[in-house]
């Protein structure tokens, strides 16, 4: 008998640690009619993206991400660097990279895949101005000025690529890393003679100091193109997040093409920011949502080799071994 008991205590202390085991694999469980949260997805926002902030005042992100039993958590990163800072230690599962940090993650073996192209660069994103005083016509009269820009950024790649069309190099000025919002304020100080930045920060040093484009990524015709990213872990766990949130973008791109007046509305409420200054920072960003194409790679591949000739990156990458076109290709059909 009791060896009989024995046997009984045994199995239920199985069952009970097999239901713990269960309960810590995230199993979809089910509380009258809603889906309980399994999994938690990290969004990023990086820079000003006014989709994203748009979208999570909406709350279209959590909507959509709670049908599939998912909470979604929120950060926010002036750049790139920082944000994969955060990605390598598992904080950001979603985002968006210029190509400079999109780069870097794979040269630092960081798990990032590119899902989809966001835009190409050309215009809102790679600007260079100096200040309205400035005698400056062209690159090379900035040898020897102090220039703003953050390292490792498509403001940096795209800095590289316009310099080196004049024939000159970084070591020519005297570069100073800053992020956006310590750049602006060195800006407008005079603490810098020029800046490496862009929207919205460019347009209203434009319009309330007095700064003066020199250069752009339109102007010099330098593509960068920026993407969505995944943690790779988490897209491999999660395919079915990565779904929703390319989904979720996408309706974002189009309430904003028809409801043009009340995003801009929005995020110049949100920055505190002339709601001019924004339509044109919005008017600018062009955003897309398509698949990464092989001339888009070769752009990336170029920049990444630039990146490679100036010792920012070690070693030399091939930037296809991390690109994932099958969401957003589905997505299309």
């Amino acid at each position: 008998m009791k060896l009989k008991k024995l046997w009984v205590t045994l199995l239920m202390i199985t069952v009970l640690i097999g239901l713990i085991g269960c309960g810590a694999k995230g199993s979809k469980d089910t509380i009258g009619n809603e889906t309980a949260s399994t999994f938690k997805v990290h969004i990023a926002i990086n820079g000003l993206n006014a989709l994203l902030f748009f979208a999570k005042d909406k709350k279209w992100f959590e909507e959509e991400f709670k049908k599939i039993g998912a909470e979604v958590v929120w950060s926010e990163f002036p750049s790139g660097p920082p944000l994969l800072e955060s990605l390598s230690a598992g904080r950001v599962d979603l985002s968006l990279l210029g190509d400079g940090p999109a780069i870097s993650s794979v040269s630092n073996g960081l798990p990032v895949t590119l899902i989809s192209q966001l835009s190409d660069g050309l215009k809102g994103s790679n600007i260079l101005v100096v200040q309205g005083s400035s005698k400056a016509q062209k690159l090379a009269d900035l040898k020897g000025k102090k220039i703003a820009l953050a390292k490792g950024t498509t403001m940096h790649v795209f800095f590289i690529k316009a310099i080196q069309k004049e024939g000159l190099k970084e070591s020519d000025f005297r570069i100073i890393q800053l992020q956006s919002e310590e750049a602006v304020a060195a800006f407008q100080s005079g603490a810098v003679d020029a800046w490496v930045g862009g929207d919205p920060y460019t347009s209203l040093l434009e319009k309330n100091h007095g700064a003066r484009v020199l250069a752009s990524g339109k102007s010099l015709n330098i593509k960068a193109p920026a993407f969505t990213i995944a943690r790779t872990d988490f897209l491999k766990e999660h395919p079915e997040a990565v779904e929703v949130y390319l989904k979720v973008y996408q309706k974002a791109i189009d309430y904003q093409k028809n409801h043009f007046d009340e995003v801009a509305t929005f995020v110049a409420n949100l920055k505190k920011a002339d709601k001019s200054v924004i339509e044109l920072v919005i008017r600018n960003s062009e955003p897309l949502n398509i698949p990464i194409s092989k001339e888009v790679l070769a752009i990336h591949q170029k920049s990444a080799d630039i990146l490679l000739n100036t010792g920012f990156i070690k070693k030399k990458i091939d930037v296809t071994k991390n690109v994932d076109n099958t969401f957003i290709e589905k997505l299309k059909k």
